[in-house]
């Protein structure tokens, strides 16, 4: 008994280390399971959502083969997705997501989730919206769902953009959608929307850097919202760097915090294909204004994006411990996930001399990386 209370009772700062050397999801999940004082521990970890490389879901993959091990779901019926683990590439696991009108070619009968579209993926959860005005909230590995009330707009609801502002546990978590040419604003439990845009447009992507939301509209402008003590958006007074000949330089650019950097990374093209590059800036807050200055490495980080350009953009801390390689962005496209090093052109190879992919915005849900959701510290509020 006295040896068992022992490793119960290890210090948190020796558990953090454990953690910070384990190299796999189920690793790690085993880890938070031993016994409760280690899952306080893992729950208390700064940073677990960039210790390992995203997820990549793939919902019109076959059916997992023999003897798959799915996540627990508690919504029916479901459809089975392949997820692969790049950390683990020599092994697939399943999860399985609510059935809802974004799976193509789907030969199930009528359900509950049928009027239903994909919307965006955030903090490991899918966002859907339908034609009455309602917006769900799943987590992609349990499906555990939340609903929101109905949104305050006429017609048809299509998210332009969708994104929670912190994990749904976490005590000010706010859903964000842009729908009928505003933004609306949901705290998680709350019986209503709060709409607030900025004066010149609607937010199109957040993202949380050092405890604060960052927005960005189409035309590129930046802002802080606030959400304590109410909703309130800031906008940020910014010069382009002379690396940046314009504010339409890329094509479509993703918010991404790394560490202590805040990221604009994308492409001078609408799609990409042998040949073609990826470029990042990171934001200077430290002049008036602040600006945009182009970075040549990422240094130890790695960005994950998915091909649906609502998904927000993942990293990954020291990825050459899973295999992986810094200083790299991860798409997947037609042939499976590929590699491109920051500011260089792709290069074909005589397997796949030719790279294509597609970013797009539609209803149907296709593959994307994502950090299950409990690998995601619960906030305060902000």
């Amino acid at each position: 008994m006295s040896g068992l209370e022992g490793w119960v009772d290890l210090p948190e700062g020796l558990l953090h280390s454990i953690v910070a050397r384990l190299g796999s999801f189920p690793d790690l999940l085993a880890f938070a399971a031993t016994c409760p004082s280690w899952r306080a521990s893992f729950s208390s970890y700064p940073s677990k959502s960039t210790l390992l490389p995203p997820l990549l879901l793939q919902p019109n993959v076959p059916v997992c083969s023999a003897r798959p091990r799915p996540f627990t779901n508690s919504l029916v019926p479901k459809r089975s997705c392949y997820v692969t683990d790049l950390a683990n590439q020599g092994t697939y696991r399943c999860c399985q997501v609510p059935l809802f009108n974004g799976f193509s070619n789907s030969k199930y009968p009528p359900r509950y989730l049928d009027g239903f579209s994909f919307g965006a993926v955030s903090y490991g959860h899918l966002i859907l919206s339908n034609q009455q005005r309602s917006c769900l909230v799943v987590d992609v590995f349990t499906g555990v769902s939340v609903s929101a009330p109905k949104l305050p707009v006429d017609g048809y609801v299509l998210l332009n953009y969708a994104a929670l502002t912190a994990p749904l546990a976490s005590p000010n978590s706010h859903l964000l959608v842009n729908a009928g040419g505003h933004n609306f604003f949901w705290r998680v439990g709350s019986q209503s929307w709060l709409r607030r845009s900025p004066r010149n447009g609607t937010i199109k992507q957040i993202v949380v850097f050092k405890g604060q939301v960052f927005g960005m509209d189409h035309d590129r402008r930046l802002y802080i919202v606030h959400l304590v003590p109410q909703i309130r958006i800031q906008k940020i007074a910014f010069d382009l760097d002379g690396s940046m000949t314009s504010k339409w330089h890329l094509s479509h650019p993703w918010l991404v915090a790394c560490g202590d950097m805040l990221l604009m990374v994308g492409s001078q093209q609408s799609s990409l294909s042998t040949g073609d590059a990826f470029e990042g800036f990171r934001l200077d807050l430290s002049t008036e204004p602040a600006k945009w200055v182009k970075v040549e490495k990422l240094e130890n980080w790695a960005i994950f994006i998915s091909i649906d350009q609502r998904s927000q953009a993942l990293c990954c801390m020291n990825p050459e411990r899973w295999g992986g390689r810094s200083n790299c962005v991860y798409c997947y496209g037609s042939k499976g996930w590929t590699e491109f090093e920051l500011g260089q052109p792709l290069q074909g190879d005589a397997s796949t001399p030719r790279v294509y992919i597609f970013f797009h915005c539609g209803s149907m849900l296709q593959p994307m990386w994502v950090v299950p959701s409990m690998f995601y510290p619960c906030c305060d509020d902000r």
